[in-house]
């Protein structure tokens, strides 16, 4: 998105009042008709050499770029963003295939569906193709929240001019930084609202559900070969790292959350980076994006494009843009994807869904909602939120999202309705009453012997 014109040419500045109303009005128009409400995924996974589980690069006879290239010349991807020699994004029909920031990561951002069916098979189509082109290179993708074997010193960052003052910021805030930006990877959900009420309901409604998303699909517990502790590292690392841009806040579970709270939150984070005619420029620390729209920095005025980036940098488990954003899933295998789809489908377009999660969480505090996530981090399904187990809670959640999909009435053309996603992830919850991360910490110490390929062929993408 170009920068907003200035108010005239030689008054680039727009007063607070101003801008703030540009973003509220951004925000505005993301409301999409009830009918035409959709849903998406964005889901991100890890590159490995088949012969030695090395991270692949970006550049080379082997690497990222020669599939990206692959999938253009055979597929009819076409590139649609570039930087310097990175081509950024690939898009066709309305898909986008992203690098993430490091050189072994892509990221599917799918179009928006209607139902978990279309979904599905988009992503199914995904992972038929990129897994064809990157084998005749040697590649596999891995749909797993920490990147299992190597250290970071052996994972390239991707040295864009955006993510190299990124990192820069990063590092001086000190924390897990480093395995946050070269080693997690996550699926995300992003749902429509109707208007500025929806948007608050449905906001909420996924906050409530995330700690049970959490440690259902807790999904990351190796590090560097060896199990870490924890069922979700990458949880772990999230809850560690600069705290002014992560995590969850109280007031966003109160009845007069608005687009304008949020926009005030934002207003107060130290923002990164700006772009001016295709170059990034890195801020002085600190810089709040308050203290920017006041003053300026370095003959620099906000423009809407600037409050996009830098909310691009708040890592709230759930954030809003046009649309609203669900970001707290460890990267999964394939078969599991649709099933967090399914979910979030369910309880934020059922009219009880939100009814449904206050019911359940009615003796929580924001105290338990915030330590709960440390929990997940740890323990996965076992973990306690006021001395019950999150496993229990889980099956009530997974029956509610069934029924809820049931009465939506959208079958494919075997006459199955959407709940038959949620399939796999109940024979987890149900049967095995674990976390996938649980599982996969049991098998590694177990069954597998810690063999890697065990392990690959648990979560891999074919």
């Amino acid at each position: 998105m170009s920068p907003l014109p200035s108010k005239s040419s030689n008054s680039p500045r727009f007063t607070s009042e101003e801008f703030k109303q540009i973003v509220l009005d951004y925000y505005q128009a993301g409301c999409k008709n009830t009918k035409d409400v959709v849903i998406g995924m964005e889901v991100e996974k890890h590159g490995i050499y088949q012969n030695d589980r090395s991270p692949i690069p970006y550049f080379g006879s082997r690497g990222l770029k020669k599939i990206q290239e692959k999938m253009m010349e055979e597929l009819g991807w076409k590139a649609c963003k570039k930087a310097e020699s990175y081509l950024l994004a690939l898009e066709r029909c309305g898909s986008h295939l992203t690098l993430e920031t490091s050189e072994s990561m892509s990221e599917l951002s799918g179009r928006t569906h209607p139902s978990i069916h279309d979904l599905a098979r988009e992503l199914e189509i995904h992972q038929h193709e990129e897994s064809v082109m990157s084998k005749v290179f040697g590649v596999l993708w891995l749909g797993i929240g920490i990147q299992p074997f190597s250290k970071n010193s052996k994972i390239r960052p991707l040295l864009t001019p955006r993510y190299k003052i990124l990192y820069q910021f990063l590092k001086k805030q000190g924390g897990l930084w480093e395995d946050e930006l070269k080693k997690t990877a996550s699926v995300q959900a992003n749902i429509d609202y109707t208007s500025e009420k929806d948007a608050r309901k449905k906001f909420q409604t996924l906050l409530r559900l995330s700690p049970f998303l959490g440690a259902m699909y807790a999904h990351s517990p190796l590090l560097n070969g060896v199990t870490s502790g924890y069922v979700s590292y990458r949880m772990h690392v999230l809850t560690q790292n600069d705290p002014n841009r992560f995590g969850i806040r109280k007031f966003f579970f109160e009845n007069d959350f608005t687009f304008e709270r949020w926009y005030e939150f934002c207003l107060n984070i130290p923002m990164v980076s700006v772009e001016r005619k295709g170059k990034w420029h890195a801020l002085p620390k600190n810089l709040t994006f308050r203290k920017f729209l006041e003053r300026g920095c370095n003959g620099f005025y906000p423009t809407l494009n600037d409050w996009i980036v830098h909310t691009g940098f708040v890592y709230t488990f759930v954030r809003i843009k046009k649309y609203i954003e669900l970001r707290l899933c460890d990267s999964v295998p394939p078969l599991f994807i649709p099933s967090i789809q399914g979910i979030v489908r369910a309880f934020v377009y059922h009219p009880d869904g939100e009814r449904a999660l206050k019911e359940l969480t009615k003796k929580w505090n924001f105290h338990d909602f915030e330590s709960a996530f440390d929990e997940v981090a740890k323990k996965g399904l076992q973990a306690r939120v006021k001395g019950e187990k999150l496993l229990d809670s889980c099956k009530v959640i997974l029956n509610q999202a069934t029924d809820f999909l049931r009465s939506f009435k959208v079958y494919n053309e075997r006459k199955e309705d959407e709940s038959v996603y949620l399939r796999p992830i109940k024979d987890f919850i149900f049967v095995k009453e674990q976390s996938l991360g649980e599982y996969v910490a049991d098998q590694w110490d177990g069954d597998w012997s810690k063999n890697p390929e065990r392990l690959i062929e648990w979560c891999r993408y074919d």
